[in-house]
């Protein structure tokens, strides 16, 4: 159910929606959905031609590292990760948890 509101905020961000051809979504590696539902989805909700670009993780933690973080877990709407040097799992999310509009292409 999560990747309806995910589509809806996508949808309702883009103007002219009937007009449109394809889309590129920008996705962060630690965001709450992966890259074949929301293309599966956002394709089924609007019948756009839609490309997933996959953006790493970018992390910040008290140790001193910053560089990708590790995944634990995907879960259904959630992603488990940590600092790969220390395990800390309280660090600073520079890139990584969005999900943003890159390129519209229109009719």
């Amino acid at each position: 159910m999560h990747e309806h509101i995910f589509i809806e905020n996508i949808i309702s961000q883009v103007p002219n929606k009937d007009n449109v051809i394809s889309i590129e979504i920008e996705l962060g590696d630690l965001a709450g959905i992966e890259s074949a539902h929301l293309r599966e989805h956002l394709i089924e909700h609007t019948g756009w031609k839609v490309d997933v670009k996959t953006v790493k993780s970018q992390i910040k933690c008290d140790c001193g590292y910053s560089g990708e973080a590790r995944i634990l877990q995907r879960l259904h709407d959630l992603v488990i990760f940590e600092c790969p040097e220390c395990g800390n799992d309280d660090v600073e999310v520079i890139v990584g948890k969005d999900i943003k509009i890159g390129k519209v292409v229109y009719k």
